[in-house]
């Protein structure tokens, strides 16, 4: 067993402790110290993240009736509607003691398909796309039967996944439908243990698993307790870990093992439908998937990326197009820094 925090020059736990963000500080208690959700430091420094000022942002431009942006399209515009505030608010340590935070949760549980999945698509959107088709004269069937047709085409396992995430994080794991959503994950898993949007017609002839479509759910799955998940469940969430491993996390299982897309080494947060080394390797270790040897060649290129100060670098984030940004790109980030530091910390615990 070697010791996590030999390999940085400089630890930057005291920087990520600021209490200026408390969201971060509180993480950094609870996954780097250790320390318990009752330690009186954890519980004051919980209280204090619905004031931070990412945080009071969102959260000030929140519909009293629980949305954010159009009331009947939870998806679209991305990363300001309500999906993605309930994503991102889940990450930033919030929970439905909020009301704010439950009158938004339980606003979107309408637009869960009876199968337990979240849809991109929803009756209003597909409205205005039938009226300008059918304004172009095109042979359309009744409204109902394209809308119903449309928002099944879209019950994404990337949406599904990382609201099964968010709404864990917030506090309804033990909730029917969030039970439900993680059920239809399990169920519709692709043979090589990755997953497609098993309806949608971009993917209806792919055979590979889709790697954005795998880590949502592989992270539902992680932040699940192990009491709750279900034998089938277990399974997936094996047959998962070995579609990565055997991609060593972003490299093909063929031609050598090249680098399949440089841009998932870009480090970023928050955590959305996207696919990074830092996201497969924080769910993978979350999972207990430490000992083996082909996340090493991910491993060792987030450790490439370390700066002289044991931080890391934010280098992606849909700034601008959020309902607040989170931290600026091109400079020390507390939360990249957080993660990575939470997976060597892990992976610093194996035998």
């Amino acid at each position: 067993m070697f010791d996590w925090t030999s390999i940085l020059k400089e630890s930057p736990i005291e920087w990520l402790l600021e209490e200026a963000n408390p969201s971060v500080r509180y993480f950094t208690l609870r996954d780097i110290l250790d320390k318990n959700e009752d330690d009186p430091q954890v519980l004051a420094t919980k209280r204090l993240i619905p004031e931070s000022p990412v945080v009071k942002k969102i959260l000030r431009k929140q519909n009293p009736r629980g949305y954010w942006e159009e009331p009947g399209n939870p998806y679209h515009p991305k990363y300001k509607s309500s999906y993605w505030q309930i994503m991102t608010l889940g990450q930033l340590g919030m929970d439905k003691t909020d009301e704010r935070v439950r009158k938004a949760c339980e606003y979107i549980f309408r637009f869960q398909s009876a199968d337990g999945a979240f849809s991109s698509y929803t009756q209003d959107r597909t409205l205005k796309e039938y009226e300008w088709l059918r304004k172009k004269g095109k042979k359309l069937p009744s409204l109902e039967e394209y809308a119903a047709s449309f928002v099944h085409e879209h019950e994404y396992s990337c949406l599904t996944g990382n609201m099964a995430a968010a709404l864990i994080r917030i506090g309804y794991e033990n909730d029917p439908r969030v039970q439900k959503a993680l059920e239809w994950l399990a169920k519709i898993q692709n043979r090589d243990g990755g997953w497609l949007c098993p309806y949608w017609r971009a993917h209806i002839k792919d055979k590979h698993g889709c790697f954005f479509g795998t880590i949502c759910p592989l992270e539902a799955f992680s932040v699940a307790s192990k009491e709750s998940l279900t034998p089938k469940m277990k399974e997936t969430i094996e047959k998962g870990a070995q579609f990565l491993l055997t991609h060593r996390l972003f490299k093909a299982d063929h031609h050598s093992y090249k680098i399949i897309n440089k841009y998932w080494l870009t480090l970023s947060f928050p955590m959305f439908y996207g696919y990074s080394i830092l996201r497969g390797l924080d769910v993978l270790t979350k999972l207990g998937y430490l000992k083996d040897e082909r996340s090493n060649d991910a491993v060792e290129a987030l450790l490439q990326k370390r700066q002289k100060d044991g931080t890391w670098i934010l280098e992606g984030s849909p700034i601008g197009r959020m309902q607040a940004n989170i931290e600026p790109k091109g400079k020390p980030s507390k939360w990249v820094t957080l993660i990575a530091l939470r997976i060597l910390k892990r992976l610093g615990s194996r035998s």
